[in-house]
C-alpha cells in the first residue's frame, strides 16, 4: 500500500502545478497575453504526459494486486488499515479535480468570448467563406483581407 500511496501523492502534487498553471492560463487569456498562453500551452503538454505515465504506473500497481478495474474507492473501502489516511488522499485529490473542473470551464468560457470578438473583428474586417479575397469576379480587383479564416 505504500506505493498506492507515493503515487496518490505524486497525483496529488502533479494536480496542484496543472491547476497552479491553469490560473496563469486564465490571467493570460483575460489579458489576451498571447505569448504568455503559448508557454502555458507548450507546458500544460508535459503536465499531460506525466499524468498519463501516473495513470499507467496506478493501473500497473492495481492489476499487480489483482484489483482490476476497482475504483479507488472501492479499494479503500476494502483496508484495515491506514483507511483514514488514504481517504484524506482520495478527498484532496477530489478536491483538486473539482477545482480543475471549474477553472477549465472559465477558461473555456474566456476563450469563446474572445473568439467570438475575434470573429467579429474580421467580419467588420470584410472576411467572408473565402480565404483571402471577398470572392469577387476578376473584372474587379479582389479585395485583399489581413487574415485567413482558415489559419
Amino acid at each position: 500500500m505504500n506505493e498506492l500511496r507515493d503515487i496518490l501523492r505524486e497525483m496529488i502534487q502533479l494536480y496542484k502545478s496543472c491547476l497552479d498553471l491553469e490560473y496563469d492560463k486564465h490571467e493570460a487569456a483575460i489579458k489576451n497575453d498571447i505569448e504568455t498562453l503559448d508557454r502555458i500551452v507548450s507546458e500544460e503538454q508535459v503536465f499531460y504526459m506525466k499524468m498519463r505515465g501516473l495513470e499507467q504506473k496506478r493501473e500497473k500497481l492495481f492489476n499487480s494486486m489483482n484489483l482490476g478495474n476497482r475504483s479507488l474507492s472501492e479499494i479503500i473501502d476494502t483496508m484495515e488499515e491506514k483507511q483514514d489516511e488514504f481517504k484524506k488522499l482520495q478527498d484532496e485529490l477530489n478536491d483538486i479535480l473539482a477545482e480543475l473542473k471549474k477553472i477549465n470551464s472559465l477558461n473555456k468560457t474566456v476563450i469563446e468570448v474572445q473568439l467570438r470578438r475575434i470573429d467579429k473583428a474580421m467580419k467588420d474586417l470584410g472576411e467572408k467563406e473565402n480565404t483571402y479575397t471577398s470572392g469577387k469576379s476578376n473584372d474587379n480587383p479582389p479585395k485583399s483581407l489581413l487574415i485567413s479564416r482558415k489559419i
